[in-house]
Parts: structure tokens; sequence; C-alpha cells
């Protein structure tokens, strides 16, 4: 910390430091014995990403599934067992009333095309 900030009034208690956040994040899901690490790689990535953009209501679900579908496109791409798991996650989320079958149709549209776009012709 900065002199300046050892000094000031201003109380930081309440303030999330996002590293110390994905760090411990991180250290429980590894802890998670009956997971595979595809599924521990979506919740980490989900929950740093909820916590990035401030999701906290059930409302803002379909949109932030639908961000995170276009965020991590190129990762799902790369790895069909991430792509796998990470239906799973939405279907889990459909049965649980937060999400619409139109948003996971869209998300699904979102990979298909990012999929399709970004085809290699030398393979």
């Amino acid at each position: 910390m900065a002199i300046k900030q050892v000094l000031s009034d201003q109380d930081s208690e309440d303030e999330v430091d996002e590293d110390v956040a994905d760090f411990e994040d991180r250290w429980m899901l590894d802890n998670c014995a009956d997971v595979s690490e595809d599924e521990k790689q979506i919740m980490y990535l989900w929950n740093s990403f909820v916590r990035k953009h401030n999701v906290v209501a059930d409302t803002h679900v379909p949109w932030a599934c639908e961000a995170f579908s276009k965020l991590h496109a190129s990762d799902f791409a790369r790895s069909p067992s991430l792509v796998w798991s990470w239906r799973i996650f939405m279907i889990k989320l459909y049965n649980h009333g937060l999400l619409d079958a139109g948003t996971l149709n869209d998300c699904s549209i979102i990979l298909e095309q990012y999929k399709t776009q970004n085809l290699d012709p030398k393979t």
C-alpha cells in the first residue's frame, strides 16, 4: 500500500481483491475430489466472471451466460470436454429456472458460430 492509502481515513474493508478471490476460489475447487478437471475449470471461470461483472440477481443470469459464452468461445472451441461441461452447467441453470430455453439455445449458437467461423482450412 502507498503511504497515502495508509494515512487516509477511507475504509477499504468491504473491497474485494479480485486476485485473492480468484486464488481462494481455485483452492477450494481444487479440493473437490468428485468433480472432473473440466467441471472445476468451468466453475472457476464462471465464478470469476460473475464476481467481476457483478452478477448478483437471477435476472442477470441469461445476459451473463451469453456474455460468458462469447468471452470464452475460443477456449470452448479448443476443448470439446470443456464445452460439454459448460452445456451441462447451463442445463442445471435451466433446471433451476435461472435460464430459459431460448438463452440456452442462443449460447449454443454463439459457440457453434465461433467454431464455424474459426475453422482452420488446413486441418
